[in-house]
C-alpha cells in the first residue's frame, strides 16, 4: 500500500503584505496552520505528499506585472520568493517525498525560482509522478497545449510510462463545474479523460482550484481536494493498493 497525503489552495501570506480578498481565505494564518498540519503528517505517516497549486495568494496585479500599493513590482515578487521560501523549507522539515505545482494565484517565475522548472516525470513509493503547469484562456478555462500536452502524450502512450501514475496539476478534469461565471475544468477534459480511460495507467488525478472540492472514484480517481485556506482546513489521504483499490478519507486539521 501506498499512502497520499493530498492539501491544495493554501493561498498563504506572510513575507507578501496584506491577505486574499475573499475573507474566508485565511492567507495570514497559513504559516501557524501549517506547523499544526505537520502534527496531523506524523499521524497518518504518508509516503508521499502532494500539494496542488494556489500555494500563494498573489494579487492578481502583481502576477500581470503592477502593483496593487507603494512597492514595486520587483519587490513583491521578491516578497513572493520569500514565501515560496517559507513553504518549501516547511516541506523540507517534514522529511517526506513531496510533489508540488503552481496554480493560478501564484507567480510562475518566482515559484520555479525556488521550487524549480517544470519537473520531469519523479518515481516515488512505486508510483510515478506527472506534474503539469497549466494555463488559462482569455475566458479564465484551464487549457492544456503545447509542451504540457506532449508530456500527456506520452504519459499515455510511451511504453517508459507504462505504470502506475499519478497526475498533478491546479485545474481539474472531472467532473465539469460551472460556477462564478466560468468553467473549471479544462476545455479538452472530456478528451484528456478518454485517453486516460483508454490507457489504463492513471490511479489518481489530485487537483484542486474548485474551492469546495470534488471526488470521482473508479478505475481513476479524480479528486480536487476542499480548500485548506478555510476553516476547518481540509485535506485528503489516499490509500493505493495494489489489488488496485485506492480508498479516500477526508481530514482536516481542525477535526
Amino acid at each position: 500500500m501506498t499512502r497520499i497525503v493530498h492539501f491544495t489552495d493554501m493561498h498563504l501570506r506572510w513575507h507578501q503584505s496584506g491577505s486574499a480578498i475573499d475573507p474566508l481565505r485565511l492567507s495570514r494564518e497559513m504559516p501557524t496552520l501549517l506547523d499544526r498540519f505537520s502534527k496531523c503528517l506524523e499521524n497518518h505517516n504518508p509516503d508521499v505528499l502532494v500539494m496542488s497549486g494556489d500555494v500563494l495568494d498573489t494579487p492578481g496585479i502583481v502576477l500581470r506585472g503592477g502593483s496593487p500599493d507603494h512597492k514595486t513590482h520587483d519587490e513583491w515578487i521578491e516578497d513572493a520568493k520569500a514565501d515560496f521560501t517559507l513553504v518549501k523549507e516547511w516541506f523540507e522539515g517534514t522529511s517526506i517525498p513531496y510533489v508540488v505545482v503552481p496554480g493560478n494565484n501564484d507567480h510562475e517565475g518566482a515559484f520555479a525560482s525556488v521550487f524549480g522548472g517544470p519537473p520531469e516525470p519523479v518515481d516515488i513509493a512505486g508510483l510515478r509522478f506527472f506534474c503539469f503547469w497549466d494555463e488559462l484562456s482569455d475566458e479564465q478555462q484551464p487549457l492544456r497545449n503545447g509542451q504540457r500536452k506532449a508530456l500527456f502524450d506520452a504519459a499515455m502512450t510511451d511504453n517508459a510510462h507504462n505504470c502506475p501514475q499519478i497526475h498533478v496539476h491546479h485545474y481539474m478534469i472531472a467532473p465539469p463545474i460551472f460556477a462564478k461565471n466560468k468553467h473549471y475544468q479544462y476545455l479538452t477534459a472530456d478528451e484528456l479523460r478518454a485517453d486516460m480511460e483508454r490507457g489504463g495507467r492513471v490511479r489518481a488525478v489530485l487537483s484542486g482550484h474548485y474551492h469546495p472540492g470534488t471526488l470521482i472514484s473508479g478505475s481513476t480517481v479524480h479528486s480536487g481536494a476542499p480548500a485548506f485556506c478555510e476553516i476547518p482546513h481540509p485535506y485528503r489521504l489516499y490509500d493505493l493498493f495494489e489489488d488496485g483499490r485506492t480508498v479516500v478519507t477526508d481530514h482536516s486539521v481542525e477535526a
